[in-house]
């Protein structure tokens, strides 16, 4: 009878090259062996799809699927189609996942095996190394609990930090959307988180397991934004997208409805918080000149906007994109944006006046990258 796998870790490539080798390192480099990996090669036109066969003819724990290309929704569904594992974990291909990250989900999982088990992430490299072979550190709390002291987004619908049962996910033939998941319709990991804890838990206030340890390298592409996927191009700059500053803002609105308290949690957290949603907004002003759309103060000065420079100020954080916003001028803010995606020597300058202007306000390591 064919053994079948605790876990199965599905990775979606595309166009991801010169970073595909580490990720699948670290996968190697599990101490937890009881695992099954899903490589889908999204019909990359790189040499990701050889690298994939390479490191399946070694190990068989890999297996990989060649497909046209459809996304990332598409392939996240095409590994969901063949997992055999009991639980499920997403993987991006540019990203790796510390030595005993599977060995520790699993042993939380036995240990509070009602509770969605959920670990940190880290940008910064030197954190990551250094934090590879820490003892296990995990508290078991709640949503409610949970929610005001950590990133809401990173803790309940990022994809990517968490085991999902692949019982409720077969019983309730859950999905990525195929519609999301493209450049300008994001929000793929939201929907199917939430419809995964809406079949799990029904609504409830469900126990959580919180891995207190960043066994996760989230690898930090400048140029992408909130939506960003494996599937982009590591060296392209995002297109523009329509309308997007007003989805944004729904966004936003509907976070701060479920998580009022999105940002009164752990400083650091809540500053990653910050520095997304400023750095999106920027992109969406940015889409809007591209693409000729008209826009006015009240689409870009939102309730959500002056949370985030409240915050910077009262914490005295420092993200590149909290005075442009302060200035209130849009077509600064769409030149500086336009600095960063093309790295020009006017960002980096304009950065760097900005944190003299800013004495004493902190800047996260990891912001530095």
């Amino acid at each position: 009878m064919e053994h079948t796998p605790y876990i199965s870790v599905i990775v979606p490539v595309y166009k991801v090259a010169g970073r595909l080798p580490a990720c699948l390192e670290s996968l190697r480099d599990q101490t937890f062996s009881d695992f099954e990996c899903i490589l889908v090669d999204d019909g990359s036109p790189d040499e990701c799809g050889a690298i994939c066969d390479e490191v399946a003819a070694a190990d068989s724990r890999f297996s990989v699927i060649h497909k046209q290309n459809a996304g990332v929704s598409a392939a996240r569904n095409a590994g969901l189609d063949v997992a055999r594992g009991e639980y499920v974990v997403f993987l991006d291909a540019d990203d790796e996942m510390a030595p005993r990250a599977l060995e520790y989900a699993a042993q939380v999982q036995a240990e509070a095996p009602d509770a969605l088990v959920w670990w940190d992430h880290t940008r910064n490299a030197e954190i990551f190394e250094r934090g590879k072979n820490a003892p296990l550190q995990w508290e078991r709390t709640c949503r409610a609990a949970q929610e005001p002291a950590s990133d809401y987004t990173l803790a309940f619908i990022a994809v990517w930090n968490k085991l999902f049962a692949m019982k409720p996910i077969r019983g309730n033939g859950l999905r990525f959307d195929l519609c999301l998941g493209h450049a300008g319709l994001p929000g793929e990991d939201n929907k199917f988180s939430s419809e995964y804890l809406d079949c799990v838990y029904a609504g409830q206030n469900f126990p959580v397991a919180h891995i207190k340890l960043p066994l996760y390298h989230y690898y930090l592409n400048p140029r992408s934004l909130t939506r960003a996927t494996p599937t982009q191009q590591v060296d392209e700059p995002d297109p523009p997208e329509p309308h997007y500053c007003a989805r944004l803002a729904a966004e936003y609105e509907e976070k701060f409805r479920v998580a009022p308290d999105l940002l009164a949690g752990e400083p650091f957290a809540a500053a990653c918080t910050a520095r997304i949603y400023l750095r999106s907004l920027a992109f969406g002003i940015w889409s809007a000149a591209q693409l000729g759309e008209p826009l006015t103060r009240a689409d870009w000065d939102t309730p959500a906007t002056r949370a985030m420079l409240d915050f910077c100020r009262r914490e005295r954080i420092f993200v590149p994109y909290y005075l442009p916003f302060r200035l209130g001028s849009p077509a600064f803010v769409r030149r500086f944006y336009d600095w960063d995606i093309r790295r020009a020597a006017w960002f980096y300058r304009f950065r760097l006046l900005f944190k003299l202007l800013l004495p004493g306000w902190k800047e996260p390591s990891a912001f530095k990258e």
